[in-house]
């Protein structure tokens, strides 16, 4: 799934998975931290306090954060977060957490839209 040729999708509706309930993409907030931190440890990636903090407040014209959610009984519930540089058009992904108990196919979906989304944001800037 690319997102290169219409960027704009990334906030605009949900996804289906392979396996695992809707998701919506969105940019991360601040408050999304502690549910981010437990995503984290659940799936036993070391993100350190600073780091995670750093990543939550970066200038959104250097660095985006994205969480994907699901709504999980009746409760928004992130199962995954990414970021990506986006002075570096080929970048890959500078965080990738996502929630593999609960869906499958997560990680190529916010891998594919934070890739997708730093290309046309550098195609943009170099036209």
């Amino acid at each position: 799934m690319s997102f290169a040729a219409d960027p704009g999708a990334l906030l605009a509706r949900s996804f289906r998975l392979p396996r695992g309930p809707r998701v919506r993409l969105r940019l991360a907030r601040s408050r999304d931290r502690a549910a981010i931190e437990a995503l984290a440890r659940h799936e036993g990636v070391p993100i350190g306090e600073l780091d995670l903090a750093r990543l939550l407040s970066a200038d959104p014209r250097r660095q985006l954060a994205i969480t994907a959610t699901a709504l999980i009984g009746s409760a928004e519930t992130v199962v995954g977060f990414g970021a990506i540089d986006l002075a570096q058009p080929e970048a890959l992904p500078t965080a990738l957490v996502v929630d593999r108990t609960t869906t499958e196919g997560l990680d190529e979906l916010l891998g594919d839209a934070l890739r997708g989304r730093a290309q046309a944001l550098h195609r943009n800037r170099a036209a």
